[in-house]
């Protein structure tokens, strides 16, 4: 442990090795990535925002920090993308091994990683390859997140990092939750961007 460290800064430096992990399984930046690719990269997406979005909106102590679930949802984003390329969501396999969100620190840790997703987003939205810059502003709101009120949106979560986190013993459940949400997602992601071509309809 770093002396010193901002709770925020804490959060994405002990977590950085599975991020990069996560990142990993996500193959919608390489040269060679296609539309299947990006229905599966969607697909997987849904099925472990959904469930783990539900499970942070009925953490009460969240809402009372400051941090309101139900305005920062990403799912209906995701719907409205699968619909976009011909695809019915509800068909999809939810994840049914979302992190649990017990202590509010935890919550945090767990809505760390997701939101930062949104950060990662939009990075992933100025970089995508050529064959799929046609999807841009048809099947791309998941990646574009917040839009403009993106980094608002940030700075208003780290503030309710910085007030809620005061303590060491806050800041490691904080991490904890933020550890197990990445290595859930990273169980999660493996065998289900490769097994989601037998759900999705290969491009045509």
């Amino acid at each position: 442990m770093i002396a010193g460290r901002e709770p925020l800064r804490r959060l994405k430096d002990d977590t950085a090795d599975l991020h990069q992990k996560a990142e990993l399984h996500v193959r919608i930046l390489d040269a060679d990535a296609t539309l299947t690719d990006y229905r599966r990269y969607l697909a997987a997406m849904f099925g472990y925002h959904a469930p783990l979005e539900d499970v942070l909106g009925a953490h009460e102590g969240l809402r009372e920090a400051g941090f309101d679930p139900a305005r920062r949802r990403k799912s209906p984003l995701l719907v409205a993308d699968l619909r976009a390329l011909g695809e019915d969501p509800w068909a999809l396999p939810p994840c049914v091994a979302v992190p649990p969100v017990t202590t509010l620190p935890r919550a945090l840790g767990v809505a760390y990683v997701l939101e930062g997703a949104t950060l990662g987003g939009r990075y992933i939205l100025a970089k995508l390859p050529p064959q799929l810059v046609p999807l841009r502003g048809r099947a791309t709101a998941f990646l574009a997140g917040y839009g403009t009120q993106t980094g608002a949106y940030w700075r208003a979560f780290a503030a309710v990092v910085a007030r809620v986190l005061v303590t060491p013993e806050a800041e490691a459940e904080a991490v904890a939750g933020a550890r197990e949400t990445f290595e859930r997602l990273i169980d999660w992601l493996a065998p289900q961007t490769r097994a989601a071509g037998a759900v999705l309809r290969e491009a045509s």
